[in-house]
């Protein structure tokens, strides 16, 4: 490891603002009444890469740097033991969710045919404790809850492995793990494939926590040839993604915001195609991995060069989301399923208004630190 891993690494802003995005998106989409003037935001999680894979590689670099970089020092014993005491609190709350959200369903709104799909048909405690601590059962809008649980566990053995250098070993045990996803997966049902989503979803986690462990020496390699990298990489990756970016929301919304006709109804059914083939979410094909890692770090790039005025004007509101994101999307997934059993889409007016108000309620949340000693951060 060199000299600079052991300089102190500032907190970086700029993930805090993307973090904040990401988790505003996944809220906006999972609350899922649209219109709502806020489409734009998430872009309703129709896209070939949703906001998600960027809230794992972030916590992936940033438990890089916390608890690697910074405590490379320390005895590992130690970093462990901090570590996996992390993972048992977000084991011990994405269980507390499940088996509340079931509970809940099954006993006071068991006919509301706005519950969340999903539920246990079982009426069984035990059987709900029991498939719920051994992850054969989800349910409720916190599922990532038990990836990052599963993913932080693990991370020790890799922490292990990249004080010793070997990062490359890191990420080589990664992609033989994301391999081992299975090729038929279209076959079985979706519970089953969203139960083996951590297979495949760990190389984002992982490919972050390589990252973040050398950043400092990433960062001091990039300021070296600052000039040469941004004219040859960076600028090129900023144009692919843009453009990338923009033929897919074209694809998508052609249809619905610029005129119906067969040609942007094909457009449509190719992206609805692509994003369920070769770009399927739970599976995380490598197009699907590629095309996220492009779309990332050119995001990364803009909001760097940005970052001033991004802060001015909605730092405010994202860097509060990105620096407690852990209680945002456990709070989200609280209020969200309750948005549902009390509230329907309606007009694009009362949309936003339900929307904004989940983004606000969660907001005041986080300003008055309610129950910040409870909710992991």
């Amino acid at each position: 490891m060199s000299e600079a891993v052991k300089k102190k690494i500032p907190r970086i802003v700029t993930f805090d603002i993307l973090r904040g995005f990401f988790l505003i998106a996944i809220i906006v989409d999972h609350i899922d009444f649209f219109p709502n003037y806020l489409d734009w935001w998430g872009m309703r999680g129709l896209l070939l890469v949703s906001t998600a894979e960027g809230f794992f590689l972030i916590s992936g670099i940033i438990l890089g740097i916390v608890r690697g970089a910074k405590l490379v020092e320390e005895p590992f014993k130690k970093v462990a033991t901090i570590v996996l005491k992390r993972a048992l609190t977000l084991y011990i709350t994405a269980s507390v969710l499940v088996i509340g959200f079931t509970l809940i369903g099954w006993y006071l709104y068991p006919d509301n045919p706005n519950l969340k799909y999903g539920i246990m048909e079982t009426h069984s405690i035990l059987k709900l404790v029991w498939e719920t601590l051994t992850f054969q059962y989800i349910y409720g809008w916190a599922d990532y809850l038990r990836l990052y649980a599963i993913f932080i566990a693990i991370s020790p053995l890799a922490l292990w492995l990249l004080r010793r250098g070997k990062w490359y070993v890191v990420l080589a045990v990664s992609l033989l793990v994301w391999y081992l996803f299975p090729i038929d997966f279209r076959a079985l049902p979706w519970q089953a494939v969203e139960l083996l989503q951590p297979i495949p979803w760990q190389l984002i986690f992982f490919t972050g926590l390589v990252v973040g462990f050398h950043w400092a020496d990433i960062t001091a390699w990039w300021g070296r040839h600052h000039r040469v990298l941004t004219r040859y990489v960076a600028l090129p990756l900023i144009v692919i993604a843009l453009a990338t970016f923009a033929w897919n929301v074209f694809a998508v919304f052609a249809n619905e915001f610029i005129v119906h006709n067969a040609w942007t109804q094909m457009l449509s059914d190719r992206a609805w195609e692509l994003r369920m083939e070769d770009f399927h979410k739970e599976q995380l094909p490598l197009s699907r991995f590629v095309l996220f890692l492009l779309w990332f770090w050119a995001s990364f790039f803009i909001v760097k060069r940005f970052e001033k005025p991004i802060i001015k004007y909605t730092g405010w509101l994202l860097i509060p989301f990105g620096t407690n994101s852990l209680y945002v999307y456990t709070v989200h997934a609280i209020i969200v399923f309750f948005v549902h059993l009390y509230f329907v889409e309606t007009i694009p007016i009362l949309n936003f208004l339900i929307t904004a108000g989940v983004i606000g309620l969660i907001y005041l949340g986080v300003r008055t630190k309610f129950l910040f000693s409870v909710i992991p951060r």
